[in-house]
């Protein structure tokens, strides 16, 4: 096998490693953290929403024409229907890193009420989207502690294969929702002089109780990951709708 190939092998299997590990979590997972102040625009009248809930909230091409949604897996086990577990704070290092380390999987360190991963977007742009329902108000600490953790995270190792991350860097928060933050990193393969760096880029958004996750990874290294703006828009109304509507 060629270097190149060989490379770009590595690349695809780090992006199936990225893409599934949300489901690997523990069962019932940690503990929640220490309450934290909320953010701005808690509303305590948002609605939380259920499984079926998030599921029925998922963006469709009424919401946005030409847009194709898949599932990642199935069944009750599976990363596409079934549950974003709580992330253990100690399986990432440094621990400071730990809420953006959750973030990537589409997860943080709260017990969700329900969630659902999908890639969604328009042909040859699209994103690994996750929604997560929490409890009262988890979904403001869990944006919360990524604007605090992203302020000194710059790099971490994560996970039983102890992927490395670096070039963690905050980017301009979403205009969307009541609240967010965006950010950028690198999955590093074979670290060292010859590492491979493939570019990953991650958008956060609180509607109420809810949280939409966006990850987009690019395969080809020097080449930033792209969120489709779109994609962000049409989910965003979708979500408003769902949490701020009196059932």
């Amino acid at each position: 096998m060629s270097r190149s190939i060989g490379r770009r092998h590595m690349a695809a299997l780090a992006l199936m490693i990225i893409g599934m590990t949300a489901c690997g979590g523990e069962h019932g997972g940690g503990a929640s953290t220490p309450k934290t102040t909320v953010s701005r625009g808690t509303e305590q009248n948002a609605r939380v929403l259920s499984q079926q809930q998030l599921e029925d909230a998922v963006v469709d091409g009424h919401d946005l024409p030409g847009v194709q949604v898949e599932e990642i897996g199935a069944g009750a086990e599976g990363v596409g229907n079934g549950v974003i577990h709580a992330a253990r704070r100690t399986d990432t290092k440094p621990s400071l890193c730990a809420p953006i380390s959750a973030a990537v999987d589409g997860a943080s360190g709260y017990t969700p009420v329900g969630s659902v991963q999908r890639i969604a977007g328009r042909k040859g742009r699209s994103a690994i989207l996750t929604l997560v329902s929490y409890h009262s108000a988890d979904a403001a600490r869990v944006i919360n502690e990524l604007r605090t953790a992203l302020k000194s995270c710059k790099g971490y190792t994560a996970g039983p294969m102890k992927a490395t991350y670096e070039d963690v860097e905050a980017t301009d928060g979403p205009p969307q929702g009541d609240d967010g933050v965006a950010f950028r990193l690198k999955l590093t393969m074979e670290p060292g002089e010859d590492s491979l760096k493939l570019p990953i880029s991650v958008i956060a958004v609180r509607h109420g109780s809810t949280l939409a996750i966006y990850k987009a990874i690019s395969d080809t290294p020097g080449t930033s990951a792209s969120i489709p703006s779109d994609l962000v828009n049409a989910q965003s109304r979708v979500l408003d709708t769902a949490v701020h509507t009196t059932p």
